[in-house]
């Protein structure tokens, strides 16, 4: 009887390590969110995105303990460091992509290393007064597409499609397909070409720029800055 219950109870032991020992140590690290001003953002958790990643390993808002919540005025984004499927150390870094829909399409991305410790992390939280994990809120910056060519006017085409876009007037994002896609120009003149034909745009095609666009005092603001030139060349 006694090797008959021994029999039964080491794999029942087995698999009760085999979990325990997939099993992650959980941990919440929330991150404080601001406009390109420094503003507090909305509380309009819908048009809100993120990616968040760790070691190969990608989560969206959409996850099981990711997400956005409201507290105290701001915006907050947070990760739940412990669902990622695998045991995160400190000094792991975990690379986040946070966006915004709205009036403007809004987006950072920020490196943050997981610090020591086991308890939540609070990142850009105002009134930590211990100042033990304090970093920077992350700030959501738009993006401007700017578009050159010989003569400003010249319609633009994404995807191959005409659009109200023309070359000269730079372009502030509403929606990523508003940058984003296979861009081209009117056809030319006969016996001329537009050098390079096309050019095909992803957002990770973008740089941050202190100067990405001017604002209506004509003062540099900063934001995700593309340009595209187009050239007149003559057929050969």
């Amino acid at each position: 009887m006694r090797k008959y219950a021994l029999a039964i109870m080491l794999p029942m032991l087995l698999v009760s390590y085999s979990l325990l020992a997939q099993m992650t140590t959980p941990r919440v690290l929330t991150v404080r969110l601001l406009d390109q001003y420094g503003n507090s953002l909305p509380e309009d958790k819908r048009v809100m995105k993120f990616q968040a990643s760790l070691r190969g390993v990608v989560k969206t808002e959409s996850s099981f303990g990711f997400g956005f919540s409201f507290a105290n005025g701001d915006m907050w984004g947070y990760v739940q460091l412990g669902n990622f499927g695998f045991q995160w150390v400190p000094g792991d870094t975990l690379d986040i992509v946070f966006s915004r829909l709205g009036d403007q399409y809004l987006q950072a991305r920020t490196f943050i290393v997981i610090p020591e410790g086991s308890g939540a992390i609070f990142w850009g939280r105002p009134d930590n007064q211990e100042r033990q994990y304090p970093g920077e809120p992350v700030r959501l910056y738009p993006f401007i597409l700017h578009i050159v060519a010989q003569d400003p006017g010249i319609p633009v085409l994404i995807n191959g499609k005409a659009t109200a876009l023309v070359t000269g007037t730079p372009v502030t994002a509403k929606t990523k397909d508003d940058i984003t896609g296979i861009f081209s120009l009117a056809p030319p003149p006969t016996g001329w070409r537009w050098e390079p034909a096309r050019y095909f745009i992803t957002l990770r095609d973008f740089e941050f720029s202190d100067s990405a666009y001017a604002d209506a005092d004509g003062v540099a603001q900063p934001g995700w800055a593309r340009t595209l030139e187009f050239r007149l060349v003559p057929e050969e």
